[in-house]
């Protein structure tokens, strides 16, 4: 963002807030910390297999839902005054093809459990439909989250397919190492637009926008928050080859 001598209200201005970077940079954290746990328990180094147990699929479906929510945020910090079609389409064609390329991979490594709607493809998809709600009334965004919500409870479609379970209305899901169904998760990008909404222009989106940590914890998680696509991309694989090379080597 390039700064000028003379500061327009926030209301105005298109503005990155820092604050948004540090929670993503959290939940990024969260990411890792979640699947390092999970490669320790497949690999037998712990005895805690988090992907089968209540509470490590509470935590997966928290840290998802903290990128979706953060999702509604950023797409009413990006586009409040005006769509800013090049950079948005520029954002979906990249989630989009990293999205399939987890796909691709996973169905090659792992063909029994591979990711066919993963948080990447959540994100892609509840962006585009979430962009119209950046400027509906709210009215309009509220009835929304609750349809969002609503309808995996009155609408049931038969079978676990893959064709539909990304909908987030079947009976079942497939075997899956990453699951982050539309809805009623989509709920939750539309309560992050109107939450960021709700504080367009208020004293509150001021003292966030002022706020900018350069160096310590909040630098550093601001600098994760920047970058959580590519750390999201290479944290297994990473993890993986450390690990397989401790269990070669112990």
């Amino acid at each position: 963002m390039t700064l000028t001598a003379r500061r327009r209200p926030a209301s105005t201005t298109a503005t990155r807030l820092v604050a948004v970077d540090v929670v993503r940079g959290v939940a990024i954290l969260a990411v890792i910390a979640f699947h390092l746990t999970w490669d320790l328990g497949s690999l037998d180094l712990i005895g805690t297999h988090i992907g089968s147990t209540p509470w490590g699929r509470a935590i997966s479906h928290t840290i998802a839902g903290t990128f979706l929510l953060l999702v509604g945020v950023s797409l009413v910090l990006a586009h409040r005054e005006r769509f800013r079609a090049a950079s948005f389409w520029r954002r979906e064609v990249q989630l989009v093809g990293y999205a399939v390329l987890v796909s691709v991979a996973t169905y090659l490594f792992l063909p029994h459990q591979w990711v066919s709607f993963g948080i990447l493809h959540a994100i892609a998809v509840s962006s585009v439909l979430a962009l119209p709600f950046v400027h509906a009334s709210r009215a309009t965004a509220v009835g929304a989250i609750g349809l969002a919500v609503a309808l995996p409870q009155l609408v049931t479609i038969p079978g676990d397919s893959r064709w539909w379970s990304w909908t987030g209305l079947t009976e079942g899901v497939r075997p899956t190492i990453d699951s982050a169904p539309l809805l009623p998760m989509l709920a939750l990008t539309l309560a992050g637009e109107l939450l960021m909404r709700s504080l367009q222009g208020s004293a509150t989106e001021e003292r966030l926008a002022s706020w900018r940590p350069e160096r310590g914890a909040g630098g550093a998680l601001a600098f994760l928050g920047r970058h959580t696509l590519a750390i999201y991309l290479l944290h297994q694989p990473v993890l993986l080859v450390l690990l397989h090379g401790y269990v070669l080597l112990r």
